[in-house]
């Protein structure tokens, strides 16, 4: 089956009352990044099939970017996209992080990607400013958009790191989903003599085995949750720098620390007699979602996101949709190779 037919064939599907003109145009930027150009507007530009000058086709790849009508179908786009991905799975296992778009800390990515065999597939994403960033708001508001999109009686578990914390599992609870996240300092936690300790006092207990343990989370406003305490065995890495010594930058040894430290996993799943090895399984998924921001951003091993200079939130939205598209087309074109 030819690669364009497969590309209108799985773009209709997501955009199905898309207009036919901003369709073909989404495809032809789309046919672009499968063919290797840049998530930038010169390189999709150049890089589409066509016989008109690469101003004008440049100029095209950035009006596209600007339209207002394809800014509001995103959502739409995203649901379809998030029905199709999830399909009939009642208790998909959902990823959710954030990350910067830009060197300069302007915009930033919060994603959500339902973990699979291999790299995890992005179902819904929005861009928000500094000032929007991490907040609570924002993370509600986000949670709220996803349960739209999501088929009816899909019961997600979602997946986070220690950025998360106890605000975000209550509004997860709230929507009646289930969480499994990382607690790291500052931390205090309560076993249930009503004695409150740092979690580092934990760390000393963990070993290869996963260890459950019950308790409270937050000092200030107990949050009750299953607790399960993990670490995996060292895979020896360093980080190197170009002399071929370990990396001392402060991100470096904050890096350094966070692998090194043990896992404590704090979840709301019921307690059954192989939950800690579950909860360990469940939250080494999260590292899909990290090499999907890769895959967005790296020119060596993704899409080049990293290389564009776009500043505006709208048109960093649909940029990074057409990425998203991208590695979902991409995914098909795989299996059916």
């Amino acid at each position: 089956m030819k690669v364009t037919h497969i590309l209108k064939k799985s773009i209709s599907l997501v955009t199905p009352k898309m207009h036919a003109k901003r369709r073909n145009a989404l495809t032809a930027l789309l046919r672009s990044l499968v063919n290797g150009s840049a998530a930038t507007v010169t390189s999709m530009g150049r890089g589409l099939d066509s016989r008109a000058k690469e101003k004008h086709n440049i100029k095209r790849a950035d009006r596209l970017l600007s339209n207002t009508n394809l800014h509001r179908e995103t959502l739409g786009i995203y649901k379809a996209l998030c029905q199709f991905t999830v399909g009939q799975n009642q208790r998909p296992i959902i990823l959710i992080d954030w990350s910067d778009l830009d060197e300069y800390k302007r915009h930033f990515l919060i994603r959500a990607s339902l973990a699979s065999h291999g790299r995890g597939l992005c179902i819904y994403e929005e861009v928000h400013g500094l000032k929007t960033k991490e907040k609570a708001a924002t993370h509600k508001a986000f949670l709220a958009n996803l349960s739209t999109l999501l088929p009816d009686g899909c019961r997600p578990i979602i997946v986070t790191d220690a950025g998360f914390k106890t605000p975000w599992f209550r509004a997860v609870l709230n929507l009646g989903w289930d969480f499994v996240g990382r607690a790291r300092l500052p931390n205090f936690y309560e076993s249930g003599d009503g004695e409150w300790q740092c979690i580092t006092n934990l760390y000393k207990q963990a070993t290869s085995r996963p260890k459950l343990l019950s308790g409270h989370l937050n000092r200030s406003n107990p949050f009750p949750c299953q607790l399960v305490l993990y670490k995996g065995r060292s895979k020896g890495r360093q980080a190197l720098n170009r002399s071929g010594q370990p990396q001392q930058s402060k991100r470096a040894k904050a890096y350094t620390k966070s692998a090194r430290d043990p896992w404590l996993l704090a979840t709301s799943l019921p307690v059954t007699s192989q939950l800690a090895s579950r909860i360990v399984k469940i939250y080494r998924m999260r590292m899909q979602i990290e090499e999907g921001f890769r895959d967005m951003k790296s020119r060596r091993f993704g899409l080049g996101f990293e290389y564009n200079k776009t500043t505006k939130t709208a048109r960093l939205s649909i940029l990074i949709l057409l990425t998203t598209l991208t590695h979902w087309l991409l995914m098909i074109l795989g299996s059916v190779a």
